[in-house]
């Protein structure tokens, strides 16, 4: 498995605007391979705010096709009178043309500095991360000599 992270710095006050696009499922909620998505939410300082979008997938081959699909760039691209994407670029483009296969690495993205001022977004970045270990309650070892 592979988890995809989305980190977006956003100017102090506009999170709940670029949060409010991800309360609803998507296309990618539905797409082969696909696992989870988080989304967290921290105040870092007065000034910004950061929201990292978390997807899971089966493997980066399921992530790679949905990034390079219609529906990605339909997900990706600005609508009409939207002061900032969620992940700060104006038309939107396949995450996949940006990774290798299999590495941990980032890959900023961002606006044109006269637009990224205007918006909420003061820039992202995309990092791709293999699954090592994933502990869950189910696999808890039992205690022994539990009274």
């Amino acid at each position: 498995m592979i988890v995809v992270e989305n980190r977006i710095e956003v100017r102090a006050g506009f999170a709940e605007a670029v949060l409010e696009r991800f309360k609803t499922p998507k296309s990618v909620h539905t797409f082969p391979g696909f696992v989870r998505m988080d989304v967290l939410h921290a105040v870092v300082s007065e000034e910004t705010e950061e929201i990292r979008v978390c997807t899971t997938w089966e493997k980066e081959e399921d992530f790679q096709a949905w990034a390079n699909s219609d529906s990605f760039r339909h997900a990706h691209t600005r609508r009409e009178g939207a002061q900032g994407s969620p992940h700060g670029q104006g038309q939107g483009h396949g995450h996949g043309q940006a990774h290798g296969q299999g590495q941990a690495h980032g890959q900023g993205h961002g606006q044109p500095a006269a637009e990224a001022a205007a918006g909420p977004i003061v820039g992202n970045k995309v990092t791709i991360y293999q699954v090592v270990v994933s502990h869950l309650p189910e696999s808890a070892p039992v205690e022994s000599g539990a009274n």
